[in-house]
């Protein structure tokens, strides 16, 4: 009932069909690209507005479930016919993060768990309400970038705030606690970025037209170079050198052995092992995190860079995408925009910088594939189904 309302549908109607299938108004709901005003309170509960991303003003604890619940096809009934008392005590919860992270990272049917799949055959509107074919009418970077927040801040509902007596280390730079990744971790993160690069494509009309073979071909890099580039992000901002930060805000350290438990520095072939973790987590630091903070990479910039990866497939052989050029031409010229206006008299320099780290990314993503074949925490047959799937596409 509550989903209805908040997506302006019939009050009368079902959160879903009866086969399962949301219904069209969900998913056709455009996203606002224009910015909550601080007078704006959330349709559902009153709270602070976070954004409108389904066309109503929502904090970021109702986009969550209303979010959540059209991913996992989920029914409610209200038993007071429609007369709850909503206050946002409750919905406040999600900034904290779940109650149990570790259900996140389960076989079930929890969460994001299975969320994935789904989310593939996800094809909302475009950010623009243009009709014409020309690829640029669809290019709307401020839109890209309320996407860009919405979606960070669904990353700090999920992360994972426990102290834990092993593996747990505070941050200077931030003062805040942070836990080292395990396999769970890193499943979770690989499944969290690969449906936030599905969303990011499925903005624009030469992604969304793809065959799901020709979208798992794209995402078998660009997801993987989308998530490199918030956790380069995340860790520029906050990390402490030599230190990389998941989206859960657990982290990887070159040192295979630091806050690792003595059980685990036991087992076999674990000094192999290290010398290949200090290998990969140095090489994702120094191509992204460490260029990321020299440049002070801002939020527009990681949006262009995020479109620009989108665009330009280092295998364009093999999947064809149509009416890109007035994009990709759109979108270099709000870089050299940007550029010309963050560094005065500097600006040409500072897009080539940026359009340089193009490059390193894929060399991070690179180093994830090589890591799979000789790292527990990335074996490849551990890994969400979905997941592999697109791994090996």
């Amino acid at each position: 009932m509550l989903i209805s309302s908040f997506l302006d549908s019939p009050p009368s109607s079902a959160t879903t069909s009866p086969s399962g299938t949301p219904p069209s108004s969900t998913l056709s709901e455009p996203m606002s690209s224009v910015p909550s005003t601080s007078s704006e309170s959330c349709a559902v509960c009153g709270d602070v507005v976070n954004g409108k991303r389904y066309g109503a003003p929502a904090c970021l604890g109702c986009i969550v479930f209303f979010r959540r619940a059209v991913i996992n096809k989920s029914q409610y009934k209200c038993w007071k016919k429609g007369n709850c008392a909503i206050t946002f005590a409750i919905q406040r919860r999600d900034l904290l993060g779940p109650r149990k992270p570790k259900a996140l990272f389960t076989g079930g049917s929890v969460d994001l768990s299975q969320s994935l799949e789904v989310a593939m055959n996800f094809s909302p509107s475009p950010t623009s309400s243009g009709d014409s074919d020309n690829g640029d009418s669809t290019f709307d970077i401020e839109a890209l970038i309320h996407l860009q927040r919405d979606q960070r801040a669904q990353h700090e509902a999920y992360s994972i705030h426990q102290i834990d007596t092993i593996g747990c280390v505070q941050m200077k730079t931030h003062g805040k606690y942070h836990r080292r990744a395990r396999a769970d971790d890193i499943n979770f993160v690989l499944k969290l970025g690969l449906e936030n690069a599905n969303e990011w494509g499925n903005q624009f009309d030469p992604y969304r037209n793809l065959n799901q073979r020709e979208k798992n071909l794209i995402l078998s890099e660009f997801g993987f170079g989308f998530l490199l580039i918030d956790q380069g992000y995340k860790t520029a901002q906050r990390a402490d050198d030599g230190f990389w930060l998941l989206q859960n805000d657990t982290f990887m350290h070159p040192d295979y052995f630091f806050a690792l438990s003595e059980e685990d520095a036991g087992k076999d072939n674990a000094q192999q092992k290290a010398e290949f973790h200090y290998t990969f987590v140095n090489e994702l630091v120094k191509c992204v995190s460490e260029p990321f903070k020299k440049l002070q990479i801002d939020e527009f910039e990681c949006a262009i860079l995020k479109t620009v990866l989108l665009l330009t497939p280092s295998f364009p052989g093999q999947v064809a995408c149509r009416d890109i050029e007035e994009l990709h031409n759109k979108c270099m010229s709000e870089l050299m925009e940007h550029s010309a206006q963050k560094s005065p008299g500097n600006g040409p320099e500072r897009f080539g910088e940026i359009i340089l780290l193009i490059s390193s990314i894929r060399c991070g993503v690179k180093a994830i594939y090589n890591q799979t074949r000789v790292s527990d925490i990335f074996h490849l047959m551990t890994f969400d189904p979905c997941v592999r799937n697109i791994f090996l596409s």
